[in-house]
């Protein structure tokens, strides 16, 4: 692919390549109308029109949209042309997490904040039923001030409508950070990405990949399938025995063996440490942080007496926010497929029509006042249908 810094596109001036993989390259742009710096991922030509990537690289977007967290690196704009799609991004100075452990490993206490925000990240994109499947430290993306964003949802399995597009039986994931199921094709749960996310955070406190940084993909694949990660004192002797047992649970061999949720994982490593969380330079003392149920996470200096209840989120580690009770005063979307009931009837009809023996079969106008419907039944209705095969091939349609 051609070096396109320096063009501007629809508002966006390219000012240089910062990233090139096998399906894209990333920019850091200018977004010349508001004034900010983003960054620009744009597909590569020869796979602009392909359906198959074009379609993942559309549900990324929807995915990005759909689960906004302070975690999760932002999407600012998403546009298709026909020599080429593209993503507009926050724009991290900080680099990545992968550039960060060329310089060596992390402290604890960096360990655990880095750790708390993933969990946060983690939170709601498991309680959207979205697993990301690719953890790693190049999907970790860094501010200046060393605070953590998670990126690249673009091989994410969505629990809800199953609908990514690789092949069954297909190994998906990075090798050095893959979880044994990912390997066996087996069902993905959130405890996938727990068990990445344990071996990322072993890399974080040692400064080393755990079964070492020259393996080929087969020996890694393996070494995740049968050998426990080494102990992280076999290189950093100063670190807690404790911490051995929270990366032992986190990247155990069985899905069902590993902590709950993330949350969990988070607390119990911070328990090994003896730290408690920090947020905005507080420090610990005698006070006492609960839950709205009055579960203690953990304690602040100078918060006077008595019990004190604070937001959760804000202290990297996320508590489950509640759900949205009016998504129906909005247009429902492709990604809210699960929540929208009350018209199998409709679109059923719809699909019937579709599958009509006549010439113009395939054209269909949804006609109807204004806030009735249409734009919900046909997105979140009717496309989620064809994209799983509803006719015969629409599971392998391109969609605009």
């Amino acid at each position: 692919m051609d070096n396109l810094s320096g063009q501007t596109l629809k508002g966006y001036e390219l000012k240089e390549l910062i990233g090139q993989g096998g399906f894209g390259a990333v920019y850091r742009a200018f977004q010349t109308l508001v004034k900010r710096e983003v960054a620009v991922k744009i597909i590569l030509p020869q796979y602009a029109n392909h359906p198959d990537f074009i379609r993942n690289f559309e549900a990324e977007a929807q995915l990005i949209a759909r689960l906004e967290h302070l975690h999760i690196v932002p999407l600012y704009d998403y546009w298709r042309e026909p020599d080429g799609a593209y993503l507009v991004m926050r724009w991290l100075r900080g680099g990545s997490l992968q550039s960060s452990l060329r310089q060596g490993a992390w402290s604890i206490e960096n360990a655990a904040r880095l750790l708390d925000q993933m969990a946060a990240a983690l939170t709601v994109a498991h309680r959207n039923n979205v697993i990301h499947r690719d953890i790693k430290p190049g999907n970790i993306l860094l501010d200046q001030d060393g605070n953590a964003y998670l990126t690249d949802f673009g091989i994410a399995k969505n629990l809800e409508s199953g609908d990514r597009a690789e092949e069954k039986g297909a190994v998906v994931g990075s090798p050095a950070y893959m979880s044994p199921e990912q390997i066996r094709s087996e069902d993905i749960t959130p405890q996938t990405d727990i068990y990445s996310l344990g071996v990322v955070i072993y890399e974080v406190l040692t400064g080393e990949q755990p079964y070492g940084p020259n393996l080929t993909s087969s020996e890694l694949i393996f070494k995740h399938l049968g050998e426990p990660l080494p102990e992280l004192r076999k290189f950093r002797a100063d670190l807690p025995a404790g911490l051995d047992l929270v990366i032992e649970k986190a990247t155990a061999k069985r899905p069902d063996e590993r902590f709950t949720d993330v949350i969990e994982f988070a607390k119990d490593f911070r328990k090994a440490v003896n730290l408690t969380a920090t947020f905005g330079g507080l420090t610990p003392s005698t006070d006492v942080v609960t839950t709205e149920t009055g579960s203690p996470l953990f304690t602040i200096k100078g918060a006077g007496t008595g019990r004190i209840t604070i937001d959760a989120e804000a202290l990297g580690i996320a508590m489950p926010e509640p759900e949205n009770p009016y998504k129906g005063l909005r247009a429902f979307q492709e990604a809210d497929a699960a929540d929208f009931f009350g018209r199998s009837q409709l679109i059923e009809r719809l699909q019937n029509r579709l599958m009509e023996d006549h010439p113009m079969a395939r054209f269909l106008a949804v006609i109807g006042p204004s806030g009735s419907g249409k734009s919900s039944v046909v997105k979140a209705g009717v496309l989620p249908n064809l994209r799983k095969g509803a006719l015969s091939g629409s599971d392998r349609w391109f969609y605009v």
